[in-house]
């Protein structure tokens, strides 16, 4: 995360000032043929490498990659183009590989307590790279900032072998893996009315957020004029996220499990984010736009990712790390491009005031959100469909 709080700033604001905020749309929707690339080759690959070769070799092509952009960023006319697809779909594949790997190897109870804690780390992780970005961006440059990126790949990598070190997921993944390419996953999930559940609320969360998120990159641009100026900023706006987020992962996460349960933690969420919402509708200023943004990403980052991940820890190995990927790193980077369809057919129609309209698509959206944990959960009792290990079948 820390990583990401450095990286993540950068590609932001190189791509604002090389393209302008009306491109955003379409670098998300081309996200989704690298996205589906990616996910592919990890399917196939996995069951023959395992996952100590296929995180190495990840990691290796992050490196390189990386460390090519901060050379060349700003050389190259249609790299921040390219940079901010990687940018996209690299870190959550590194989630994908560290989260199954904790999903096989923590059981539900100590679920409870222990995810809010991994969460809060990355939350800390988040703001001190969120920080560095903050000091240093105007005084040394964007680009020259993703140097900092290297040095913490060679740390994770180091630190994900000790962790494999002491654990069976290798041998486990070795013998129960079964799905051997992206429609085999689909499958899973398609058989599964639990898996189509997560499914739905990642992806309904996502586009919520990718219209917030437009909704601030609009305002960015016309408020914020120079490059290191909006990296600087984005650090800071990103850098109140991440806090907000990591007080809620250090407490809330454990608190909304504990007191309210599975169902009522679910249900919270798209309640809290209608609030949101009206907030924005109500008051659609530069500030209120800036505030909802930092409230989502902090949610997204902290309540709603333990809730999420808490789901995957019933399921078969296979389900934990194929159909897994396919939820959280396609169609979660997938929906980016759902949400920019609903931008440009906006702003095809003609919509002049594309902030109030984006609320109220938001704030409607979250009401099929919950509409859903209704069904899902007619009651707290169904919640104990989080027990067994085969999610119920349709």
């Amino acid at each position: 995360m820390a990583d990401y709080g450095i990286v993540r700033p950068i590609s932001h604001s190189v791509f604002l000032s090389t393209y302008g905020s009306d491109v955003f749309p379409y670098v998300w929707i081309a996200v989704v043929p690298f996205n589906f690339l990616i996910i592919e080759l990890y399917n196939r690959f996995l069951p023959r490498l395992g996952i100590y070769k296929m995180f190495y070799t990840i990691l290796g092509i992050i490196l390189v990659v990386n460390g090519f952009a901060a050379f060349f960023m700003t050389q190259i006319p249609s790299f921040p183009f390219l940079f901010y697809i990687w940018k996209e779909v690299y870190v959550m594949l590194l989630f994908q590989q560290l989260w199954s790997m904790i999903h096989s190897t923590i059981k539900m109870q100590e679920a409870k307590y222990l995810y809010g804690l991994f969460f809060a780390f990355g939350g800390l992780g988040a703001t001190c790279g969120n920080k560095f970005i903050d000091q240093f961006a105007v005084k040394a440059g964007s680009q020259n900032l993703l140097f900092a990126s290297l040095p913490l790949m060679l740390v994770l990598g180091l630190s994900f072998y000790n962790v494999l070190k002491y654990s069976l997921v290798e041998e486990k993944t070795s013998k129960e893996v079964k799905v051997n390419n992206f429609l085999e996953g689909c499958k899973l999930i398609a058989n599964s009315k639990y898996l189509g559940f997560i499914l739905s609320i990642v992806v309904l969360m996502q586009v919520v957020t990718t219209l917030i998120y437009y909704q601030f990159n609009l305002s960015l641009e016309q408020s914020v004029l120079s490059l290191d100026a909006r990296t600087e900023h984005c650090g800071y706006v990103f850098g109140i996220a991440n806090s907000l987020s990591l007080i809620l992962q250090i407490i809330g996460s454990f608190l909304l499990v504990q007191f309210l349960g599975i169902r009522k933690s679910h249900l919270s969420m798209p309640l809290l984010l209608c609030l949101n919402m009206a907030g924005s509708i109500v008051f659609p200023s530069f500030g209120m736009v800036t505030a909802a943004f930092i409230v989502i990403k902090a949610l997204d980052f902290s309540i709603f990712g333990v809730l999420k991940e808490m789901l995957y820890v019933p399921l078969r190995q296979e389900e934990k790390f194929q159909a897994k990927a396919i939820i959280d790193v396609f169609a979660y980077r997938s929906a980016k491009a759902l949400a920019s369809c609903l931008i440009l057919f906006l702003q095809m129609v003609g919509f002049s005031d594309m902030v109030s309209t984006l609320s109220w698509l938001a704030f409607i959206l979250l009401l099929v959100w919950i509409f859903l944990v209704a069904r899902m959960f007619p009651s707290e009792k169904t919640t104990t469909a989080l027990q067994p290990h085969i999610p119920v079948e349709k």
